[in-house]
């Protein structure tokens, strides 16, 4: 039985090029690459929360990858729960691949970081999951004696055996960097102080990927956002983009579950080519993301729009038996329900056909918009 009850994935010819997205509902995402050949990738993990099983990896898995050996590249677009977690179960089992993530300034000093927030609290569970997912991946770097990838802008980060596949990195910008360094700087100083590590704005690392898969372009958008300063975010790849994106992609993984912040026509406009593919995953933890009028925004620019699932068509909790209510209320009022919705919409290409077109299929929860 697969992770989805009754669907049986298929493995993709050599041949062929597969962007695939997983989502769960606001839990988190994470996206699948085939670059041929047998060689894949994968941008961020999310897990079942129930079980904490690492989605991309069952993915994988069901579909026949050779784990070890084919997954050549793993990348932490950014460090946040819901990109990051089971991550570390994936890089365990990918022994050939490579670990990137947001290139930082200082990067000794980020790894100090992280090592304090880890072990501050002796083994209690008071530090960011995030912080402890990440440096289980340090540990398998030191173990491997392997340094990490750093992603910057216009950096290639992988390049298939047959030349025909690339994965560059669009961001983060030199300035975002910059603001990274201090804002670490200041965390580090303040690190006495009994709290978590809270970074103000993470999603200005986040890393943007142009993908060249064979003729075709595909940019995967992570978190971005567009901010006023054109040396940072979204307007940084849109004013510098000239030298690395050979032509304009016909896919777009759309950033930040297609947030007002994560919007701009001329990603549409410059970047992708007319009616481009656009694959999105919801949020859904304190509010919902993507709002309607959003929505409208992308239909405006495809008519291929995909979501992992609908967290608006799932609000109502499930009905309890009386005795299971009375408990809680009894003892605990603050329980919440865990709402897990998986959904997975997979494109897929001709590497070699410069006519084709994406073919996209939709399990689980995901849908059509």
């Amino acid at each position: 039985m697969g992770i989805i009850v009754d669907i049986t994935f298929d493995k993709p010819d050599p041949d062929i090029a597969e962007v695939t997205i997983i989502g769960t509902g606001g839990y988190g995402e994470s996206c699948v690459i085939h670059m041929g050949n047998g060689e894949w990738a994968v941008v961020d993990s999310c897990f079942d929360p129930s079980y904490e099983n690492c989605l991309p990896l069952l993915y994988l898995k069901e579909i026949g990858v050779d784990i070890k050996s084919e997954v050549k590249l793993i990348v932490c677009t950014h460090w946040h729960d819901d990109h990051i977690k089971g991550i570390s179960q994936l890089y365990l089992n990918a022994e050939a691949s490579e670990f990137c993530f947001s290139s930082v300034v200082d990067l000794k000093k980020f790894l100090q970081l992280v090592k304090l927030d880890y072990t501050k609290y002796n083994g209690q569970k008071i530090s960011n999951s995030s912080t402890v997912e990440f440096n289980k991946c340090l540990e398998i770097l030191e173990q491997r004696t392997v340094p990490p990838k750093k992603a910057s802008k216009n950096n290639v980060l992988y390049t298939a055996r047959t030349q025909l596949s690339q994965i560059i990195s669009l961001s983060p910008s030199d300035r975002s960097q910059l603001d990274f360094d201090h804002d670490i700087s200041t965390l580090i100083n303040g690190f006495g102080e009994n709290k978590r590590i809270i970074i103000n704005e993470p999603n200005s690392t986040s890393v943007v990927l142009f993908l060249k898969l064979g003729q075709h372009r595909a940019i995967l958008g992570a978190d971005l956002e567009v901010s006023g300063d054109n040396q940072t975010g979204w307007l940084d790849i849109l004013d510098n983009h000239q030298n690395i994106l050979d032509k304009k992609s016909s896919l777009l993984k759309i950033s930040h579950h297609g947030s007002e912040n994560g919007y701009h026509n001329r990603i549409w406009l410059e970047l992708l080519i007319p009616n481009a593919i656009g694959q999105l995953t919801p949020y859904n933890k304190g509010y919902k993301l993507p709002k309607e009028s959003i929505i409208r925004k992308y239909l405006s620019h495809t008519p291929d729009l995909y979501i992992t699932s609908n967290v608006t068509l799932h609000d109502k909790p499930k009905t309890r038996d009386k005795q299971t209510e009375k408990m809680i209320r009894a003892f605990n009022t603050t329980v919440r329900e865990s709402k897990f919705y998986l959904g997975i919409v997979r494109s897929r290409i001709p590497l070699n056909d410069v006519n084709a077109n994406w073919s996209t299929e939709l399990f689980g929860k995901a849908l059509k918009l």
